[in-house]
């Protein structure tokens, strides 16, 4: 364990944070805020402001595919991070239309307007790698296959980069399943064994990488003010590999309920996705059934941890009994 990474500045970072109202984006601009940055947001129109409402921030109103308003401000920004994107879509095309399209914009306008620029971050996916063949960790330098549309756009969005290197000092982060307050997808989980059950996808045991939000940022935040990850891609873990199973029974622990199986077959996972997934609270898709269809996602935060020196900041245990504490406090549970 270790306690939050906290650079010194020699002025104030002026730091633009796409993605900020979301849950992974607002986490990050929070902890950015408290470690000395000025923070500038690209939000929509209709972007949410609950998650940020406490943060004091400059915003800039535009979007993904239409950044002109970002050019004044560019030049003075010293760092991007940009982690807006879509998690859920009916298409690969609406996939590619922002997560591949609107990272190259970003970069494109960044590349020619952020003079300034000592750092781009991308906030990728553990999904743009794909998953492991067999049940070993998977490293930042093994090829990427993803298996679902989502991954293959998120792999498109660091391609999108990866075009800029010689123009852009970047850093890509690929986040395995992220947890903490404020999450509504692993919280499935929680809500699920409050219920007494323990979900059993395809009815064999699968394994899983996983990172608390509070380790997730605070390993971005190493990336970007280190100069040793420019140019470089890195998987932060809380947890290398665990069991989907274990992390349940955990759950449960905490929570202090007894759980019974409950074996959700692929071929029902599909049916039901495939007649429900198109409702936009409706957590299983088609496209996150593929996912879930593997067995090992798994991959190395070794990387991290040398180059970095990255540790997570408290144990599993801990993690999922502030994330309880969250959940149960909002009246989630």
């Amino acid at each position: 364990m270790s306690s939050h990474f906290i650079p010194h500045f020699t002025g104030r970072p002026q730091v633009l944070i796409t993605g900020a109202s979301g849950f992974v984006g607002s986490h990050l601009a929070e902890h950015l805020g408290k470690i000395g940055c000025d923070l500038y947001f690209l939000l929509r129109e209709t972007s949410r402001l609950d998650l940020i409402s406490e943060l004091k921030y400059t915003p800039i109103i535009g979007s993904l595919d239409d950044l002109k308003s970002l050019e004044p401000i560019l030049p003075r920004i010293d760092y991007i991070f940009h982690s807006a994107g879509l998690i859920k879509a009916k298409s690969l095309d609406r996939f590619m239309a922002v997560n591949r399209d609107g990272t190259a914009n970003l970069v494109d306008v960044a590349v020619r307007h952020a003079t300034n620029l000592k750092r781009f971050v991308l906030i990728s996916s553990q999904s743009a790698a794909g998953p492991c063949v067999q049940h070993k960790l998977k490293t930042e330098s093994d090829v990427a296959v993803p298996v679902s549309d989502y991954g293959t756009s998120k792999l498109a969005g660091e391609q999108a980069v990866l075009t800029q290197k010689d123009r852009l000092p970047f850093t890509i982060i690929r986040p395995p399943a992220v947890f903490g307050p404020r999450d509504t997808d692993v919280f499935v989980f929680f809500k699920n064994v409050k219920l007494g059950w323990l979900l059993k996808f395809g009815g064999k045991e699968g394994f899983v990488s996983l990172v608390y939000i509070a380790d997730l940022v605070d390993g971005i935040s190493r990336a970007a003010f280190n100069d040793r990850a420019i140019g470089e891609t890195f998987y932060i873990n809380s947890v290398d590999d665990i069991s989907q199973w274990e992390v349940q029974r955990l759950i449960a622990e905490t929570i202090n309920v007894d759980i019974r199986p409950l074996r959700l077959p692929l071929s029902i996972m599909k049916l039901v996705a495939a007649l429900l997934g198109s409702i936009e609270s409706f957590p299983l898709s088609r496209d996150k059934t593929r996912e879930l269809s593997y067995r090992y996602w798994v991959c190395s935060s070794a990387k991290a941890r040398a180059l970095l020196n990255y540790e997570p900041t408290c144990t599993l245990s801990e993690a999922i009994g502030e994330t309880y504490r969250w959940y149960y406090n909002m009246g989630w549970l």
